[in-house]
């Protein structure tokens, strides 16, 4: 357990500890719990956002084919315990309001963006609250529409570094629709105006967007190329510069995006390259657009799909696929190469159907899980409600508990830093371990990648390493970590290699 850096991501899991709460439906998950018990209706487009106290926030709109609406949020303590209940944000322009989503700074502070009318077309609306949801900037039209077509289908938000807002929508001026993106400060005034992102006269929409920690944002959408919908990839930096356009990276739309500690952008999104068998798929790209993990089939099924990231790099992921004609909630855990860590499992499903669908995830900073969705089960075809979810991220609790029984154990590592070459040896309970056939050695670099393995046969007391992968082929200088795996756990320690 010594000797652990800040850098070791992949290894942080050992380090970090949670409580185990249980709960019966499904196991590691909460009971549903409603969020709107107020007034009857239809409520759409909820998004969730965690505090730096974890406390949730969730926004929605009660927008219904064209009908007047308004965006309400509700705030809740870890356990889903109402702590501001169903309240509706005072806007005087509100009509046909819709698409809300909510990000929170660093100081707690609450940004809410939805669809606002304009004399040109639906735009984005902006208001900020407190963390006890006063208004510190009033409802207020941020940026007006653009051409006399329905703009606004879609849009997304996310917060950089600095508490600027980064926006990406979909708007239709008079040849066709477009992506354009935008940039706010942290009082909703226009930083970077319009910039058009998708190619003129190709029809674009359904659009993602994440930003990475050198505030770059990394924005995806569709395409409209030929029958097939085409995912496209544009990376633009924190001064507005137009650094990657318009790549084509698969068939898909409604991308969901997020950026790892190492900068390496994740994607997750309803793919279709037949025309007609849906799938959900990830990929995993570098910061020059490059594929670190090619396109992969992660679930057979249409579903709109949202992702989240921990502290401890594993990828969270919900989507409502529809079984035997009701839809569920379906999540999986992957690992930033796009491997299951938990494969796909229903977390919504009969006799509890959710009947809308539309799931969020978000992630606190103790690593719960906070999940919510629309749900029609209380007056099916009448009314739809917004419900939450938590979860407990019961893989991590699984290996915690490992780590603790072999707390006392040790890797220990001579020289580190090293040049040459290093010797590693294993002290268990003290003493030097006695190799058995299930146990193996493995050494990663710093983004995750192995680059050694040792098997049980190749193992002894001390083993020498002399900075060379599976190849025989010498690796550059940097941080690598050590992972022993044995029947009663795992130990992982860093080790430096220099010139």
């Amino acid at each position: 357990m010594h000797n652990l850096t800040r850098n070791s991501i992949i290894f942080y899991l050992l380090l970090t500890s949670c409580c185990l709460l249980l709960f019966a439906y499904p196991p590691g998950w909460s009971d549903d719990i409603l969020l709107t018990p107020e007034t009857p209706g239809y409520r759409l487009d909820p998004d969730i956002s965690v505090d730096e106290s974890n406390n949730v926030w969730v926004v929605w709109d009660s927008t219904f084919w064209g009908s007047t609406g308004y965006v309400y949020y509700t705030k809740r303590d870890s356990l889903g315990n109402c702590l501001i209940p169903e309240t509706v944000l005072p806007d005087s322009d509100a009509s046909n309001n819709g698409h809300v989503k909510v990000a929170i700074d660093a100081a707690n502070n609450v940004h809410i963006q939805w669809t606002e009318p304009s004399v040109t077309g639906e735009g984005i609306g902006y208001a900020k609250l407190d963390n006890s949801g006063s208004l510190i900037v009033n409802p207020h039209l941020a940026m007006p529409g653009y051409g006399t077509g329905e703009s606004c289908n879609r849009h997304a938000i996310a917060l950089d570094k600095y508490k600027n807002i980064h926006v990406i929508w979909d708007e239709q001026p008079l040849e066709s629709n477009q992506i354009s993106y935008t940039k706010l400060d942290s009082l909703g005034d226009t930083l970077i105006g319009r910039i058009r992102v998708s190619p003129v006269g190709v029809y674009a929409i359904w659009p993602g967007i994440g930003v990475d920690s050198f505030a770059n944002c990394h924005l995806g959408y569709r395409l409209a190329y030929t029958s097939i919908d085409s995912l496209a990839y544009t990376k633009i930096d924190k001064d507005g510069n137009i650094l990657i356009s318009n790549k084509i990276l698969d068939a898909g739309t409604l991308p969901s995006i997020v950026a790892d500690r190492s900068q390496n952008i994740h994607m997750v999104y309803p793919s279709n390259p037949t025309g007609y068998a849906w799938s959900i798929r990830y990929l995993k790209l570098d910061q020059n657009g490059n594929f670190l993990v090619a396109p992969k089939t992660i679930f057979n099924g249409f579903g709109a799909v949202h992702m989240a990231i921990d502290s401890l790099q594993y990828l969270h992921v919900v989507w409502d696929p529809e079984s035997s004609g009701v839809q569920t909630i379906t999540y999986t855990k992957l690992d930033t190469l796009g491997n299951f860590v938990i494969p796909p499992m229903q977390i919504v499903y009969p006799p509890y159907s959710p009947g809308g669908g539309a799931p969020r995830i978000a992630v606190d900073k103790s690593n719960r899980l906070h999940l919510v969705w629309v749900d029609g089960r209380l007056d099916p075809g009448v009314t739809c409600d917004i419900f939450y979810k938590r979860g407990e991220n019961e893989t991590t609790v699984r290996e915690i508990k490992k780590l603790r029984y072999i707390e006392q154990d040790r890797i220990k590592i001579y020289p580190n830093p090293f040049s040459d070459v290093t010797r590693i040896t294993f002290l268990f309970r003290g003493i030097e371990h006695s190799f058995s056939p299930t146990d193996r050695l493995e050494i990663y670099e710093i983004t995750g990648r192995q680059v050694k393995t040792f098997a049980s046969c190749r193992l002894a007391g001390t083993i020498t390493w002399e900075g060379t992968d599976d190849h025989n082929i010498k690796l550059p200088n940097g941080v690598y970590f050590i992972r022993f795996t044995c029947e009663t756990g795992q130990k992982a320690v860093s080790v430096i290699k220099l010139q």
